[in-house]
């Protein structure tokens, strides 16, 4: 298994998130997510491969590929570029992956697909990899192929990792539970940068910003999304701080998957969700979780708030009653901008084992991926805030000058 070291990787996912809000130039992101998915796992190789369709059908197109031992590293490819014979996608018999490839299949049942030794697996057509493999005298062992998907949404691409190595030993290894789901994480945001590349070239430019006001609301969707499906957590919320007097957080967006809630600050009012005010009686509030974070600016990892003393869990015991929820475990992140102030909180609620759906503890070994989503939602809000408070100033100049 792959050494992480959490403190490297966040710096460098704060980095990549903070990227996609300056960078302009797709590849040099799509590149920037291929690395650090090889960093991640170790793996001697990476390809990525967009979805495209022409009168024969869907296909996956080489759009990238790394790999270190051979030497390969193909920049990028438009559709139709690459020396390298696209993957068909027969949509016939779909459910039976024998007839597909691996990423074939990925992009097919738009799910992650990981086989341990490919050779030794009947579970897949395998002639692309022996074809590869033949071709460049190379040995194709362990595989995972993640979609390129944002949920609910259809499959852009698929990326493929080979061979992940031990870094001690030189070995083939093994990918682990966490290594897939930063994996998976990683490729939806590189599902939003094909995205926006799709809508801003639909406009006559490069990619959308995604500081623009008409956005933003659907980031803080799509970061408690892959905030909540990279720790199966049930549930999450976003609240942002607010410095005029009281000072506060005040709530953004909310999700629960059990109780069917999905709603944001718009709908707040009618939900009468209350600020957390992080000031009582002139003291800071440090008996609630979320606003401890912020004050705190630490990540809180709590596995069962009903045996908890430290904090008090009054509102979320009145919101379990309400619902008829039992909340146990939390993670609460802070947003911290580019100067490390604190712009909100994130909060995950009820972590759940992949295997039995059962409420467990949040894993410490993601906490760094959270942290860099919780980033990116910050720059999030930090660029809305500023773009609304330019647009105030505009229409009040306007109105003084009139």
């Amino acid at each position: 298994m792959a050494i992480f070291h959490q403190d490297a990787f966040f710096w460098r996912l704060i980095n990549l998130t903070r990227s996609l809000s300056t960078e302009t130039d797709k590849w040099k992101l799509f590149s920037n997510i291929l690395n650090e998915c090889q960093g991640i796992t170790h793996c001697d190789g990476a390809t990525l491969y967009l979805l495209e369709e022409d009168e024969a059908g869907p296909r996956l197109d080489y759009a990238m590929i790394q790999n270190k031992s051979l030497g390969l590293n193909q920049k990028f490819c438009e559709p139709g570029q690459s020396a390298l014979t696209p993957i068909r996608v027969q949509t016939t018999d779909s459910d039976n992956n024998q007839t597909h490839s691996i990423a074939a299949y990925c992009a097919l049942q738009a799910k992650s697909v990981c086989v341990e030794d490919v050779y030794n697996s009947t579970q897949f057509n395998i002639c692309g990899i022996k074809a590869f493999d033949d071709l460049f005298d190379y040995r194709t062992r362990s595989v995972l192929s993640v979609p390129v998907i944002k949920p609910g949404r259809r499959v852009l691409g698929v990326i493929q990792l080979v061979n992940p190595l031990n870094p001690l030993s030189g070995t083939v290894a093994h990918y682990s539970e966490t290594q897939i789901a930063i994996i998976e994480s990683l490729a939806a945001l590189m599902a939003t940068i094909l995205e926006s590349a799709e809508l801003e070239h639909a406009e006559g430019g490069l990619l959308v910003r995604l500081s623009q006001p008409k956005g933003t609301d659907a980031i803080f969707e799509r970061v408690l999304d892959e905030a909540m499906r990279v720790t199966r957590a049930d549930g999450g919320t976003i609240y942002w701080y607010r410095d005029d007097a009281p000072k506060r957080l005040e709530f953004v967006a909310l999700k629960n998957n059990s109780l069917n809630l999905a709603f944001t600050a718009f709908e707040s009012e009618s939900r009468d969700i209350s600020p957390l005010l992080l000031e009582v009686d002139g003291e800071p509030n440090l008996q609630n979780v979320a606003t401890f974070t912020a004050i705190s600016k630490q990540v809180v990892n709590i596995d069962d708030a009903y045996n908890n003393t430290t904090f008090d869990f009054s509102g979320m015991k009145s919101f379990d009653q309400q619902y008829g929820y039992h909340s146990k475990s939390f993670l609460s992140v802070p947003l911290l901008n580019h100067a490390q102030e604190v712009i909100g909180v994130m909060q995950l609620i009820n972590a759940r084992n992949a295997f039995n759906q059962d409420v467990i503890a949040f894993s410490s070994q993601l906490e760094p991926l959270v942290k860099g989503l919780a980033s990116y939602a910050a720059m999030t809000l930090e660029n809305d805030m500023l773009v609304h408070a330019k647009h105030t100033d505009k229409a009040i100049r306007k109105t003084v000058n009139q």
